[in-house]
């Protein structure tokens, strides 16, 4: 083995003929794409982006593993690539869950649905996701990210997410019957200004 260059997660090593010095032969761990690319670097990305993972997390497993990584623009511009599809796969997603929970009820008078909140972190959290699923189906209906640009006061995000998640659902006409949620107050009166069973 003459020399082993590190490719973000591919290794491309290059071998020398021992009986002829001006022979060798370049080989790395992963095959290429008619693109140019690496397979495993795009699979790499594709798994931790599509699991929900933080940059910042990936790049502290990569580095903490030493199994290569892939530099900061380059995240970045296969962000772009990946966005606008993945914002179609989502899109397609919520809006067949929101049909098939409403064919999930006898009297099509609105459907049951049920939120939550997860933070950033605990304590004065920079960002939140607020997401309501169907009480029949259990499948995600809508899914809003609120972060301090939205609202300063991060106490305020899940009523925020919340009402942005009626505003889509008013928007496709409709009507929530009962609504299921963890002890807030702000949604309690949210929900009961509506005029919706709250659980």
């Amino acid at each position: 083995m003459k020399k082993l260059t590190p490719k973000e997660h591919v290794a491309a090593v290059r071998f020398n003929c021992d009986t002829d010095k001006y022979h060798s032969n370049l080989w790395s761990s992963s095959p290429y794409l008619p693109n140019g690319e690496y397979l495993a670097n795009l699979r790499t990305f594709h798994g931790y982006t599509c699991s929900g993972m933080l940059p910042v997390h990936y790049n502290r497993f990569a580095n903490a593993a030493k199994i290569g990584h892939i530099n900061k623009q380059k995240q970045q511009y296969m962000f772009q690539r990946y966005k606008h599809h993945i914002e179609q796969q989502y899109n397609a997603s919520i809006e067949s869950a929101v049909l098939e929970e409403i064919g999930m009820y006898d009297e099509l008078t609105g459907i049951n649905i049920m939120t939550d909140d997860r933070h950033g972190w605990r304590k004065n959290a920079k960002d939140s996701s607020v997401v309501a699923i169907g009480e029949k189906i259990h499948k995600v209906l809508k899914c809003e990210h609120i972060t301090k640009s939205d609202d300063s006061v991060s106490q305020r995000h899940e009523k925020l997410g919340t009402q942005r998640i009626y505003h889509y659902l008013e928007e496709q006409d409709v009507q929530v019957n009962v609504h299921s949620h963890e002890r807030n107050l702000s949604i309690n009166k949210l929900v009961k200004d509506k005029g919706i069973i709250t659980n």
